[in-house]
């Protein structure tokens, strides 16, 4: 996903760049592929943005957010995100190194344009919609197994009076287990693993609710277990 960083670099035939830093682990896996996919993002995933850009790969499955939801792709192996202005499937042209950054340059192989889409997201430094800066309203979650005792929650949110994330689980039978309340992670954000009651040790295809004080609250598709 982006609001900045991406860029047309070639009208005919159409070619992306995508800036990755150095602590990016989507730029060690771009480095070792040869193919990646674009979705430029709508004003209304600012909050999705924001919780993409605050996480690594190496932290949480992102795609566990309920935000997220895949397209199919025509041309590649690799899935898009919908719910943006564009996505662009790519396959890697080219990689230019900078002092600290790379640039992973992309042919645009298949492009994906929703029928109805909203302004698009701008980002330089907070983000904007075309004028106001975006206000955030809700809490986006994501959540993981790291063993058969413990998952790992992350969320993004709005800041809140009261520094505290309550985390719920929510079994396949409806049923709640209470997980806690948290004080916040670096930079206001929450990462953490926690570990499950006995009772809920056998929750695959749960959800997991991220609650913070006067936002709505965000939900994750708790992934299943990897096998060892």
């Amino acid at each position: 996903m982006s609001a900045e960083w991406s860029y047309f670099v070639n009208k005919d035939p159409l070619y992306v760049a995508v800036v990755l830093g150095p602590s990016s682990d989507t730029r060690r896996l771009l480095t070792a592929g040869d193919q990646f996919s674009v979705t430029f993002c709508s004003e209304d995933q600012a909050e999705l943005a924001d919780f993409a850009g605050s996480f690594s790969t190496t932290d949480i499955d992102k795609t566990t957010s309920e935000l997220v939801t895949f397209g199919e792709p025509e041309v590649t192996d690799t899935p898009w995100v919908k719910g943006g202005l564009l996505a662009l499937e790519c396959e890697l042209r080219d990689i230019v190194p900078f002092p600290v950054h790379q640039m992973f340059v992309g042919e645009a192989v298949a492009a994906h344009v929703p029928p109805t889409s909203g302004p698009p997201l701008v980002k330089h430094g907070p983000m904007y919609t075309l004028g106001a800066p975006v206000q955030r309203t809700a809490v986006v979650a994501a959540a993981q197994y790291i063993d058969d005792e413990t998952i790992r929650v992350a969320a993004t949110g709005p800041a809140a009076e009261v520094d505290e994330w309550r985390i719920t689980l929510t079994g396949r039978d409806g049923e709640d287990v209470d997980l806690g309340t948290h004080p916040s992670a670096e930079y206001g954000d929450f990462l953490a693993d926690l570990r499950l009651p006995q009772s809920a040790r056998s929750h695959d295809g749960a959800r997991v609710r991220v609650e913070r004080p006067g936002a709505k609250p965000g939900f994750a598709r708790l992934a299943p277990r990897r096998p060892a």
